[in-house]
């Protein structure tokens, strides 16, 4: 199964490397090389699992995990550091974090420990939204009990703002989640018809336009 990562990584060789590596295996990455960044990007979206370097710049990463544990606290986050003191490890699980590798590692086995952490994790099978009930494991979404029919795209979006209730979502971050390495320009536009049909279909005041730019469930 694949699964949707935060690589919060500076160094551009190691990122790279495991980006790539995992995104060969159909794994959803975003990599982020900037600990300010990161640490307010953590505040607005979900991930699956977080990969976390400690050394960062402005933010440094125990600050994150910090960050992650509060908004999203059972995100589960594995440590990358060339640290390897008792002394670090007992600061890495003071802010829980669930598991870490020491720099150098492999790469299949950050896979493993990733597969892992996924196993380990609740599963959430379904959503709900006022009237609105999403299913994971079926793909299927209902109002009021009876089944609406979605589209792959539309079903994908509304996932997206389903997990994220209360939490508004720019754009950027939908088009980039949901149609990952197309082309921006083509997919804005194609955005705004999706947004229209699932409103059409769920209710038209269900999805809230902030400033033209961020979308939000709205619970009336």
């Amino acid at each position: 199964m694949p699964y949707s990562l935060l690589l919060v990584e500076d160094t551009k060789t190691i990122a790279e490397s495991i980006k790539k590596y995992l995104e060969l295996d159909g794994h959803k990455v975003m990599r982020v090389d900037h600990g300010t960044y990161a640490n307010e990007l953590v505040k607005h979206q979900s991930f699956d699992i977080i990969l976390l370097d400690l050394m960062l710049p402005w933010v440094d990463g125990i600050s994150i995990a910090k960050t992650i544990r509060s908004v999203h606290p059972e995100t589960p986050i594995l440590i990358m550091t060339a640290k390897w003191q008792l002394e670090d490890k007992l600061e890495w699980f003071e802010v829980w974090a669930d598991d870490y590798l020491v720099k150098p590692f492999d790469l299949e086995e950050l896979e493993a420990r990733i597969l892992a952490l996924w196993k380990r994790l609740p599963k959430k099978q379904e959503l709900v939204f006022e009237d609105v009930r999403l299913d994971e494991s079926q793909k299927k979404v209902f109002k009021w009990n009876e089944e609406i029919k979605l589209s792959l795209k539309e079903f994908q979006i509304l996932e997206m703002l389903m997990k994220n209730q209360g939490i508004a979502i720019s754009r950027l971050d939908i088009i980039e989640e949901i149609w990952w390495g197309d082309a921006w320009f083509e997919e804005d536009w194609k955005l705004d018809v999706y947004l229209s049909t699932i409103r059409r279909k769920i209710g038209k005041d269900s999805i809230e336009t902030i400033k033209g730019f961020w979308y939000r469930m709205n619970k009336n």
